[in-house]
């Protein structure tokens, strides 16, 4: 395998339904478990699912025309019936009163409006309680229950327009289809009931106020009568000519002189009253000048008098001798000072005429207000004396108008009220059912079928997003082809996946692949692959293999003891070197099979910390390892030698030891070993794993099915890159036996 790996994604085609039927495939276990669950839900709650039905009636509206209260034979018929009260009556049908009367009549048929307790509440043995809640004040217990039966009957109908049609759909929803008709039927009958009685009771209430207005009018009438014949008492036909009879020439005459009398007058006192405004006007624009002689000469009213005109024509001409006086003799000459006492004397001029014309101004002004009070006082006294001749004239004009207004009124409201009592006679509803309400015969959408149908649905859908977010989360690798195309290294050995009792068939497998990857690092050794420049110059010296993980936990030292014990096996000399310092195997796992002689031997209590610091031997602090069975049916038993530490190091004294120390003594166990097969601490925890990978020939990295995750395996390569260790191969462990060597259904026949 020469291809690298990277962490830049490029972006690959859409995904396809083809593309998720290997994914949910490979996550098949997790799809299963989520439809089972998913099936078993809805197999146990689809029949505790009630379904409604639907009954439905329709009611039409006809056009009716009210009798109408209006006075006046002009005023148009009442509006019919539109399309936009049909909101209104759907609405009243859902209304209390309406549901209210329904609620009599279904509980004397027996039909109780408690909802039936849920299937799965029977099933479950649940009761409902009664309720105890305290009464709201000013409420009895039966109205409160009343309330609630209207809630509840409120909450099962749904009106809806057919079209565009007077006619209205009224749909009740319940579990029983029969119960469903009878309170349908029951809403529907108290509908048509309520709009009849509404019906009557409005044509009744206008028969009553045109009843009440007639007999206010015969009233009014009355008093108009007698209120004409008080009035001719008082006033004699000798004193007065009505329009209506007698000769009324001469009263006509003496009108029309005083109604032209009265023009003239109006007419003079109009005349004056501009006069007085026009002289208002201009004073208010002399005092807004406010003695400011250049402002006073713009009005009109001034600049148009003669002496104005002519005392500033002369202010001019001295102001421009002084330009030409001063040009020629200077300001201090007699002739120039003379005209500066002219020009004094000319603005004061100027001044005073405009003072004259201003006060000849509101003289004008006083003289126009007392002639226009004259004229306004005049034409007040000649209006005061044609009302008096008018009066009585209007008087007796208005109570016959009044007269003959109550006497209409009292006709037209005879003639109504004489309609309306035929019309109440022969009275008949604006409203009929168009459509019966039948019992339904299926239920409405979702029944119980259709719910078993969403629920096989969901459980699918729920599988397949189970099993997608199941890989689209999962971080870890699951197949060696997986981490070759990761990392790009490849793949040395395929272990299978060990329990901590682990049965003769799985440890047989295990030893074969162990057995693989011993032949590979054998092959590797006799081609004399990748020469390492701490090596022996002569080519001869043991066999550095080094390996390590890039967690913790993953089985690295399970491997690198096996790995141990197979080269024994083979007659060969093989040390066991644990380089973790800080979380020695002696520590926390003692190995089992160490030897008693070893024991006493190494007394000092020597171990691998001593022999890099130079305060112990080798042969102090290596020890032998006996292991009775190999696990591969030979019997016997096999040693190997083992050097670690008994305690943990601090970091800085195992990070110096083995940058200072460790390559020398790896050299020495070169000509003591045929193979050193070291246990390195996990390349993402600590650094001393770079040390032992750089002193190594054979580097193996150690990746777990299903718990190594991808950023890690990438960082670990790539740290191992970037110190010129770059790892050889990798060992891909904890697989099913489907995957490990000899694994799936079919097996080997034991001899």
């Amino acid at each position: 395998m020469t291809q690298r790996f990277s962490q830049i994604k490029t972006p690959g085609p859409a995904v396809t339904l083809a593309d998720m039927v290997p994914l949910v495939w490979r996550r098949r276990g997790v799809a299963l478990l989520v439809f089972a669950c998913c099936m078993a839900l809805g197999v146990f709650l689809v029949p505790f699912w009630q379904p409604e039905f639907r009954a439905s009636g329709q009611v039409g509206f006809l056009p009716a025309t009210p009798a109408p209260l209006a006075l006046k034979d002009t005023v148009g018929p009442a509006p019919v019936f539109q399309i936009s009260d049909l909101d209104t009556e759907m609405a009243m049908v859902r209304g209390t009163a309406v549901l209210s009367a329904a609620r009599s009549v279904l509980l004397g048929d027996g039909i109780n409006f408690d909802p039936p307790p849920a299937p799965l509440a029977q099933w479950l043995g649940i009761t409902p309680s009664q309720n105890t809640m305290a009464l709201p004040p000013g409420m009895t217990a039966e109205m409160v229950r009343e309330n609630r039966d209207i809630a509840i009957l409120r909450g099962k109908i749904k009106t809806v327009q057919i079209d565009n049609a007077r006619v209205i759909e009224i749909s009740l929803f319940d579990t029983d289809p029969e119960r469903a008709r009878r309170m349908l039927d029951a809403v529907i009958d108290s509908y048509v009931w309520k709009r009849e009685k509404d019906l009557r009771r409005k044509l009744t209430d206008q028969y009553d106020e045109t009843v009440r207005q007639r007999g206010e009018a015969e009233a009014t009438l009355a008093q108009d009568q007698q209120a004409l014949i008080d009035w001719q008492d008082q006033h004699p036909i000798s004193g007065f000519v009505p329009r209506g009879g007698g000769d009324g020439k001469a009263a006509g005459s003496g009108d029309s002189d005083l109604g032209r009398e009265l023009e003239n007058i109006r007419a003079q006192r109009q005349a004056a009253q501009i006069d007085l405004l026009g002289l208002q006007a201009r004073q208010q624009a002399i005092a807004a000048a406010q003695g400011d002689v250049a402002q006073l000469m713009k009005l009109p009213e001034i600049s148009n008098s003669e002496t104005v005109r002519e005392l500033n024509l002369r202010l001019a001409v001295l102001r421009g001798t002084k330009a030409d006086l001063g040009r020629r003799y200077g300001p201090r000459h007699p002739l120039v000072m003379a005209n500066n006492a002219q020009i004094l004397q000319a603005e004061d001029d100027v001044r005073a005429a405009i003072s004259a014309q201003i006060a000849a101004i509101d003289r004008d002004a006083q003289n126009a207000a007392t002639r226009f009070g004259a004229f306004a006082q005049e034409y007040d006294r000649v209006l005061a004396q044609a009302a008096g001749d008018n009066r009585d004239r209007l008087a007796f004009d208005q109570l016959n108008r009044k007269l003959d207004a109550s006497t209409a009124d009292v006709s037209v409201l005879t003639d109504r009220a004489r309609l309306m009592q035929s019309e109440l006679a022969a009275l008949r509803p604006d409203v009929e059912i168009v459509q019966i309400p039948e019992t339904p015969g299926k239920p409405v959408f979702p029944s119980r079928k259709h719910i078993a149908m969403i629920a096989i649905a969901l459980s699918v859908v729920a599988a397949m997003a189970a099993a997608i977010l199941r890989e689209y989360f999962d971080r870890a690798l699951h197949r060696a082809s997986e981490a070759e195309i990761l990392t790009g290294l490849p793949v040395f050995a395929v272990l299978p996946r060990v329990s901590p009792h682990p049965a003769r068939r799985v440890t047989e497998e295990e030893n074969e692949a162990i057995g693989h990857l011993q032949t590979i690092l054998r092959l590797r050794r006799d081609a004399g692959q990748i020469p390492r420049s701490e090596a022996p110059a002569d080519g001869f010296g043991g066999r550095v293999v080094c390996i390590t993980s890039p967690m913790p936990g993953e089985g690295k030292s399970r491997l690198a003891q096996k790995m141990a014990v197979r080269l024994a096996q083979n007659s060969q000399r093989v040390l066991l070197l644990d380089g973790d310092l800080r979380r020695p195997t002696l520590a926390t796992h003692p190995i089992a099979g160490r030897t008693e002689n070893d024991l006493a031997r190494n007394g000092i209590k020597a171990d691998l910390p001593l022999v890099l610091q130079g305060d112990a031997t080798l042969d102090q602090a290596i020890f032998s390892i006996r292991f009775e069975d190999g696990g591969d049916g030979r019997s016997g038993d096999v040693y190997y030698d083992f050097l670690g530490a008994e305690d943990a190091v601090s970091s800085a004294l195992a990070g110096q030891l083995m940058a200072e120390k460790l390559m020398g003594m790896i050299q020495d166990l070169r000509n003591r070993y045929d193979y050193i097969v070291v246990d390195a601490p996990p390349v993402l925890a600590v650094a001393d794993a770079i040390w032992l990978m750089r002193a190594a020939d054979d580097r193996l990295l150690l990746i777990r099915a299903q718990k190594s995750r991808r950023e890690d395996i990438i960082d670990a390569v790539q740290r191992l890159e970037q110190a010129g260790c770059r790892a050889d191969g990798f060992i891909f462990s904890g697989v099913s036996r489907r995957g490990a060597y000899y694994g799936g259904k079919k097996r080997r026949k034991r001899p």
